[in-house]
């Protein structure tokens, strides 16, 4: 496993933003077989957001899976950024909603543009290619340790069959 990167506590760029984003969106969850599914809606509406956020554990392997990550804030006004904290969050609540206390890995498959636009300018991880799949898509590691910290914010919710 590559070496754990310096960071142990949250980054000064989600301390700053964190506060913002809770000021204007809530996030909740439901339990969905062996994966949580995530939602962040608009606490000025009461309506979701996200398009999807999906995520597993792989207790054998040592990794977390994000099978999907759409959060849907870039079409909102006022939210730069905010896609960010919004990982960082569903990160630090799956850790604690399933007690992972000790280094693993998060996986996940995205497209190359993707991956350079976003995943390798979170600070907070150190996302890199794996793997070059097919087309234009690439396999994501990071090196991953919970903070351990508070997320009773985030709140389960029903699982609503459509």
């Amino acid at each position: 496993m590559d070496t754990p990167p310096s960071f142990v506590k949250v980054s000064a760029f989600m301390a700053s933003h964190l506060p913002d984003f809770f000021d204007h969106y809530g996030m909740n969850y439901c339990i969905d077989g062996p994966q949580l599914e995530y939602f962040v809606y608009s606490k000025e509406t009461g309506f979701d957001v996200s398009c999807s956020l999906t995520v597993n554990f792989d207790d054998d392997a040592g990794k977390i899976n994000v099978m999907s990550f759409y959060p849907g804030l870039f079409q909102h006004p006022g939210t730069r950024y905010f896609s960010a904290v919004c990982f960082f969050m569903i990160m630090q609540h799956f850790a604690n909603f399933n007690n992972i206390k000790r280094e693993c890995r998060i996986c996940l498959n995205t497209k190359k543009t993707v991956f350079y636009s976003f995943y390798a300018l979170l600070k907070d991880f150190d996302f890199h290619l794996e793997v070059f799949g097919e087309k234009d898509r690439v396999d994501l590691e990071s090196f991953f340790l919970s903070l351990n910290m508070d997320t009773s914010m985030v709140i389960e919710r029903d699982l609503v069959d459509y």
